[in-house]
C-alpha cells in the first residue's frame, strides 16, 4: 500500500499540504518536504539536471550566486530576468527553463534561487532541523519524485509546499502538489485528468505571458506543462540540490 493510501484525501490535503511559501511554519515538523514552483524555479532546476548539472546551489538571496562561483570557478550561475528577458550581465542564464537550454552545464555546478520557490527551499533549510528533508518537484518530474519518496523506508510524512507568489497560492503550484500527492496515494491520474491539469496551468499564465517576451510562452507551453517527461529527483544536501534519482532509497 502506498504511503498516501494510509490516510483519507481530506487528511492529506489538510495535514500534508502547504498552500504557499507564507504557510511554512517557523518550526517545521519532521517530514519530507517537496517544494513546487512550476513557473519557474522548480522547472528550471529540473532542466538544469536534465542538461547534466552536477548540483544546483541555492543561495540565501539573489546576488550571492557569485560568491559560490568564486569558490567553484566552473560554476554557471543564474539570476532574475533582465528587462528584455535575457540573462543579466554577469549571469549565464536566468530563472527560465528555456534559458537553460543555451548554456553548457554538463558536469558543472550551478547556482540559482528565486523569490518564491528558491526562497521556500531556504526557509525550510534554515528553519527545519535534521529531520526535515527538502526536495524540488514540478509537473515535469512529479511521478519520479513521488516514486522515490514512496520507496523510502521512512515514516515521516511527505508534505507538498506549493510555493505560490507573494505569499498567495498559485494554481499551477497547487496542481503540482495535487499531482505529487496523487502519485503517492497510488491514485493514477487519467489522461483526461492530466489534460485538465495542463489546462489549469496554461489558463492561469498564458494571457500574462503572451504580453511578455516569447521565451515566457515557451517556458509555459514547452516545459511547465510537460508532465512526467523528466527523471531528476532534486534533494537538498546542505545548500546544494543534488539529483538522487539513481540513489538507493533509504530512510
Amino acid at each position: 500500500m502506498s504511503r498516501g493510501q494510509r490516510r483519507s484525501a481530506d487528511e492529506v490535503y489538510v495535514d500534508r499540504t502547504i498552500a504557499s511559501r507564507a504557510g511554512i511554519p517557523d518550526d517545521p515538523r519532521p517530514g519530507n518536504y517537496v517544494v513546487i514552483d512550476v513557473t519557474h524555479f522548480s522547472t528550471t532546476v529540473v532542466e538544469l539536471f536534465h542538461a547534466g548539472a552536477s548540483c544546483v546551489y541555492v543561495p540565501e538571496e539573489r546576488g550571492l550566486e557569485h560568491e559560490f562561483a568564486e569558490r567553484e570557478p566552473a560554476a554557471r550561475v543564474g539570476g532574475g530576468s533582465g528587462p528584455d528577458y535575457t540573462a543579466p550581465e554577469g549571469y549565464d542564464f536566468f530563472n527560465s527553463p528555456s534559458s537553460v537550454q543555451s548554456v553548457d552545464v554538463a558536469g558543472r555546478p550551478t547556482a540559482l534561487t528565486s523569490s518564491n520557490g528558491g526562497a521556500a527551499v531556504t526557509d525550510l533549510r534554515t528553519r527545519g532541523g535534521p529531520d526535515v528533508d527538502v526536495y524540488v518537484a514540478s509537473l515535469s518530474n512529479a511521478r519520479r519524485v513521488a516514486a522515490h519518496l514512496d520507496a523510502l523506508d521512512d515514516d515521516r510524512p511527505v508534505i507538498t509546499v506549493a510555493a505560490g507568489s507573494k505569499g498567495k497560492p498559485s494554481p499551477e503550484d497547487t496542481v503540482g502538489g495535487v499531482l505529487v500527492q496523487r502519485y503517492l496515494a497510488g491514485d493514477e491520474p487519467t489522461a483526461a485528468e492530466l489534460d485538465l491539469y495542463r489546462e489549469v496551468v496554461t489558463a492561469g499564465k498564458a494571457a500574462k505571458y503572451s504580453r511578455k517576451a516569447e521565451i515566457r510562452s515557451r517556458d509555459l507551453l514547452e516545459f511547465a506543462t510537460a508532465v512526467d517527461t523528466r527523471t531528476a529527483v532534486p534533494k537538498l544536501d546542505g545548500q546544494r540540490l543534488v539529483d538522487v534519482a539513481d540513489a538507493e532509497p533509504d530512510g
